[in-house]
């Protein structure tokens, strides 16, 4: 609506909604004939901008911020400005985004200098107060990353009304190139150290975050960018060759003057992938007798990092958990193969916690038990090991009717979207109390 007029409401102005928590994009909206436009949002914090106004406004690039509940309406009011005079709409030829910052002189029919004007963060230039109609002059004094535009621009401006001035200029660029190569020789595919690799995914982000370009190395392990404005760009490995791992390294390119090529050589190690766990607990037991199984040699053995990293013991039906000594970030349990529930949580890996897991401790039925224990890391880095061996203690059920079972633990985490897994099993002989026979009475 015009502001210090809340009765009248502006029709065609553009709204980015964005999340507040991420600057995301949700959705670009433009208000109606009446000034009003609605949109239907899940429960959260949001932010509107205004990204283009309506003819004779001024553009409002505030952030107006509001949170949206479930089963509820919010309004959200902006005002805008009424404006007359020069606005100017200084945008990049090659992506149509304002240009900040662009400094520019504004001479009167005389050619005399009457106001010097800088560009917005939207590049805009309000240019108010020309309360003579008749010819004025613009010139562009300063403008870096951009070929200057040096021609004095003529603007004929009525008094009382809004004369645009769109005004582009071409960004000088420059480009960034790497070279893909293995690290080291590959045993999956032969490969020698030192070759030329295709395959490998480039990610390059400007200053300000923004994902401006993504490249892929060719067949002769060349990927090159488009031409880029003269700036600071980092780069990303997002995904690599096949049989190889990711190179985590950013690296970081400058871009100072017309044409230049930055050129980066980056390598990647063959990939090897792998985990492990060993499970030990007693050979022989007897109904009723307290169980300690002992787990050691968890790792990632790969040379990347594997993601949603875990290890897990699944409780054979001939014991009961009672404690738990580990000093693992997270555990869960499954109550007779139901959904997981949290044990404990923001352990720290560096200390060893004892925590109560018997049915008592937890609060179960009778017809209830804990089958399966998972302790969860999150990310585990290449070369990760589990230092302290965590331990699970167990008592044996009094009713055992099998003469042996087995215990089965497992690890995992994924890398590149698969898993990678690996299983421990013990094997428990069972050895029921030993019978007293009656003996008959002598009489004596």
């Amino acid at each position: 609506m015009v502001e210090g007029n809340r009765e009248k409401y502006i029709p065609d102005v553009t709204f980015e909604i964005r999340r507040a928590s991420d600057d995301a994009l949700v959705e670009t909206i433009t208000t109606g004939s009446d000034g009003r436009v609605s949109l239907k949002l899940d429960a959260g914090d949001y932010y509107a901008v205004e990204i283009k106004a309506a003819k004779g406004f001024k553009l409002d690039a505030t952030r107006h911020y509001f949170t949206m509940k479930n089963g509820k309406n919010t309004t959200l009011t902006v005002e805008n400005k009424p404006f007359s005079g020069i606005l100017i709409h200084k945008t990049n030829s090659v992506t149509g985004k304002g240009i900040q910052g662009v400094t520019f002189l504004l001479y009167d029919s005389t050619n005399t200098p009457i106001g010097q004007y800088t560009s917005d963060n939207s590049g805009y230039v309000y240019i108010e107060g020309l309360t003579r109609s008749g010819r004025y002059y613009l010139r562009e004094l300063e403008n870096k990353g951009y070929i200057p535009d040096t021609q004095m621009k003529t603007v004929c401006v009525t008094a009382g009304e809004t004369t645009l001035v769109e005004w582009k200029n071409t960004p000088i660029t420059a480009q960034i190139q790497i070279t893909k190569k293995s690290a080291d020789y590959n045993p999956t595919n032969g490969l020698p150290a030192g070759t030329l690799l295709e395959g490998a995914i480039f990610e390059i982000r400007d200053k300000a975050g923004n994902l401006v370009d993504t490249i892929r190395s060719d067949n002769r392990g060349l990927a090159v960018s488009k031409p880029l404005p003269l700036s600071r760009y980092t780069i990303r490995e997002v995904k690599a060759p096949a049989n190889y791992g990711v190179n985590d390294q950013e690296l970081t390119a400058y871009l100072e003057h017309e044409g230049q090529i930055v050129r980066f050589e980056v390598t990647n190690k063959a990939l090897t992938t792998g985990v492990s766990i060993t499970k030990t607990g007693p050979a022989e037991i007897m109904a009723g007798q307290p169980v300690r199984y002992t787990f050691s040699n968890i790792a990632n053995n790969s040379n990347v990092r594997l993601d949603s990293f875990y290890w897990r013991d699944v409780l054979p039906a001939e014991v009961r958990l009672d404690t738990v000594v580990t000093g693992t970030y997270k555990i869960t349990y499954r109550v007779n193969g139901g959904e997981p529930r949290t044990l404990a949580d923001n352990l720290s890996t560096g200390k060893c916690y004892t925590l109560a897991a018997s049915a008592t401790a937890l609060g179960l039925a009778s017809n209830e038990r804990v089958t399966e224990v998972m302790f969860v890391f999150g990310q585990a880095p290449g070369g990760f090991a589990q230092v302290e061996k965590p331990m699970l203690y167990c008592t044996a059920v009094k009713g055992i009717t099998t003469t042996s079972f087995v215990n089965v633990a497992d690890v995992g985490g994924v890398y590149s979207g698969q898993w990678v897994q690996a299983i421990s099993r013990w094997v428990t002989k069972v050895y029921g109390k030993p019978v007293i026979p009656t003996l008959p009475r002598t009489g004596y």
